[in-house]
């Protein structure tokens, strides 16, 4: 009898059927991380914009709600003051690229609120954010 070292070929080919079924289970649930990533983007910048709306809310306060050349307090009246020129997020100045703002007014007097809505390109459904009136005198 020979004593033969190594694996026989039925052997291998069930190793190689068992590595095929792991990498179609696993597969698909990797390719789906983007958009998974991209709705955690969408979430996180809605809270960020209701952080700064509430920051800019206090900021103006302190300031009697006059707007300040050194940008510590914007003047917001819509939901679309979280962007643009004199919005309240860090990167004013600049529009959140691949965000739409749903166009809404927020009511009159300083620390009124409204409800609105974020949407993500490539991202299904919409996540809503609070936007605070300031620096209206």
């Amino acid at each position: 009898m020979k004593n033969q070292n190594g694996f026989t070929l039925i052997e291998l080919v069930i190793v190689i059927v068992l590595l095929g079924v792991l990498a179609a289970i696993a597969v698909p649930r990797f390719v789906n991380l983007e958009e998974d990533a991209l709705l955690a983007q969408r979430n996180a910048t809605a809270a960020a914009i209701t952080s700064a709306m509430n920051i800019n809310y206090a900021e103006c306060a302190v300031n009697n709600h006059t707007p300040a050349a050194t940008n510590q307090c914007s003047a917001i009246s819509t939901c679309q003051g979280a962007t643009g020129a004199a919005g309240v997020l860090q990167n004013s100045g600049t529009s959140l690229t691949g965000y739409t703002i749903t166009a809404a007014t927020i009511g009159a007097g300083n620390g009124t609120t409204a409800t609105c809505t974020l949407a993500r390109a490539r991202v299904p459904g919409t996540v809503t954010f609070t936007a605070v009136r300031a620096g209206t005198p």
